[in-house]
């Protein structure tokens, strides 16, 4: 009876679907916060003025996440808590790229299409990160899941489920709208034009969001203008090379010998076009818009185009099962996958998952912290992560003096450097948290006297005296 339930279609995607959201769970609330986990965070617990205040300078793009997490973490701010909608992004993914791999190939490319993607370590990295970024490849899979289906049988209902999705894709992440031209080309490969006009339309919704929050792409600007090497080697490496390296060679032999795949099928050399275009074209405009316009290149923006390279390679594999020989070298093929990415399987969920491990700096603080202690932080990107370890203990900021919420951006507005004597006259020790490398000057008066650096080298603390 189990085998019958799921031997469909909504059976295969609903097990993939639960069986991906129970190993998204595995070690869920693990790692420490991150750091755009902890702006999350931090964002989600403003007062609704104040986050409208933050998004009309920075992280518009963002606001409709923060939103969320404002109403979700009224139950908790536990990390896990705060984790498991990325976690349901992620196995809503999972589902919808077996379901494609299945409509496109057979039954057992969607069993392989949903084992591959899970193995990766981007998939479990985004599924426990508490960023919006699962969503944006959950609502692209789908989406594409449904032009799809459009192209081979038009309907209105899937219509409206298509504009739908292509509505909120931009409110996961803006980038993830590109799908939108991907859908282009491939109702122009098949010469469906209607359905071209259908995606341009899809594409409204993200060129709006474009536009609104465009004012603000400046701020992204700490990202550089990496080399087209550096770049591949930024996505192969979120991704891990033992398992993109393999996968993508599968992808790209899958997509040269698709008409040998195709046979008996009814697919048509378009759906090379619709997975081509999806794998390559987008870090491609990325990196020119970059190169050219202004940094906007990240590898994390480009999680929504894992499917591309997953279902072409499930296909191919699902294609060898035919013979007893291929079903081994299959066997070994995913196997090898699964054993090469346990380390990292692993690492992903430990107390350093996330780069770096702020709790440790902050229980250095409460295991030193003084009666007349001050913390001095300049850089959001290490005070948040630390503060939200910190929120049972208080430690005054005496150099703030308007907090980051009212001036309308992530950090606060500090005194001028001749008033910090006067603000620091109370206290007799100073925390102050930096990036290493980083020139972040002592308040004068006071003497480093012991320091320590996180792992991976991503923050200092040091512990000043007066002198």
């Amino acid at each position: 009876m189990v085998r019958r339930l799921i031997s469909g279609a909504a059976g295969q995607a609903l097990t993939v679907g639960l069986v991906s959201f129970v190993l998204a769970l595995i070690g869920i609330g693990g790692s420490d916060i991150g750091g755009d986990e902890a702006v999350s965070w931090w964002s989600s617990q403003l007062e609704w003025t104040s986050l409208a205040r933050v998004l009309g300078h920075q992280d518009m793009n963002f606001g409709p996440y923060y939103a969320f997490q404002h109403v979700w973490t009224l139950v908790s701010t536990d990390v896990w808590w705060m984790r498991l909608p990325s976690a349901t992004g992620a196995a809503v993914a999972a589902a919808g790229t077996a379901g494609l791999a299945r409509y496109l190939f057979n039954a057992k490319a969607g069993w392989l299409a949903g084992l591959l993607l899970v193995v990766s370590l981007s998939w479990v990295a985004f599924a426990q990160e508490i960023r919006p970024y699962s969503w944006a490849l959950a609502l692209a899979t789908l989406a594409t899941w449904a032009f799809v289906r459009l192209c081979d049988r038009p309907a209105g209902r899937l219509t409206a489920v298509y504009l739908l999705l292509m509505l909120l894709l931009p409110l996961a992440h803006l980038f993830a709208g590109m799908v939108a031209g991907v859908h282009l080309l491939y109702a122009l490969s098949r010469r469906e034009f209607r359905l071209a006009g259908l995606a341009a339309l899809g594409v409204l919704p993200s060129l709006a969001v474009a536009v609104i929050v465009s004012a603000q792409v400046k701020q992204v600007a700490q990202l550089g203008v990496p080399t087209p090497l550096a770049a591949v080697r930024e996505w192969v490496g979120l991704n891990s090379a033992w398992w993109y390296v393999p996968v993508a060679l599968l992808a790209a032999a899958s997509l040269l010998l698709h008409r040998r795949l195709s046979v008996g099928t009814g697919r048509s050399r378009a759906d090379v076009i619709l997975f081509a275009s999806w794998w390559i074209l987008p870090p491609l405009l990325l990196w020119v818009a970059t190169a050219l316009i202004t940094p906007v290149y990240a590898a994390r923006y480009l999680l929504w185009t894992l499917p591309a390279i997953v279902i072409p390679a499930a296909g191919l594999l699902s294609g060898l099962m035919v013979r007893a020989t291929g079903r081994v070298a299959v066997a070994v093929v995913v196997s090898g996958l699964i054993v090469a990415m346990i380390p990292a399987q692993v690492q992903v969920r430990s107390g350093s998952g996330h780069f770096w491990e702020p709790q440790s700096l902050a229980n250095t603080i409460k295991s030193m912290r003084g009666p007349s202690d001050a913390l001095v932080a300049p850089d959001y990107g290490v005070r948040f992560p630390v503060m939200y370890y910190l929120q049972d203990v208080g430690l005054p900021e005496p150099l703030v003096t308007v907090p980051a919420q009212e001036v309308g951006t992530f950090d606060p507005k500090v005194v001028a450097v001749q008033n910090e004597p006067a603000q620091l006259a109370s206290f007799s020790r100073v925390w102050l948290l930096s990036r290493p490398g980083e020139i972040h000057r002592l308040p004068s008066g006071f003497c480093a006297q012991e320091s320590w650096t996180s792992r991976f080298n991503v923050a200092a603390l040091t512990l000043a005296n007066r002198c």
